[in-house]
């Protein structure tokens, strides 16, 4: 069974797109369990990325409805990892910005 090279590097882009806001906050709370950190200066950071990967998955999701080469899984799974990047946010706002 022959997998097309594309089909495989649309898998790793999801696969990694996918995992890596779960990976940030994993990261997060390790470090706030282990060592006395203060995650809410990062808030706006992450307001900031949430919205800037919003709007590039929207622009790759538009260039995929306009150009039939470009695959329209790029955009859907960028705005995957905007959505996942909510995740580690609402935690910070729970956790931290909460005083």
């Amino acid at each position: 069974m022959s997998i097309d090279a594309s089909k495989v590097a649309a898998i790793e882009f999801a696969s990694v797109v996918l995992a890596l806001p779960l990976a940030f906050w994993f990261a997060m709370y390790m470090a706030s369990r282990w060592w006395a950190i203060n995650w809410r200066p990062i808030l706006p950071w992450l307001r900031i990325l949430r919205w800037f990967s919003w709007a590039c998955g929207v622009a790759l999701f538009l260039t995929s409805l306009a150009r039939s080469s470009f695959p329209t899984s790029y955009g859907v799974f960028t705005l995957g990892f905007a959505a996942g990047l909510s995740i580690p946010e609402s935690w910070v706002k729970r956790r931290f910005a909460a005083g």
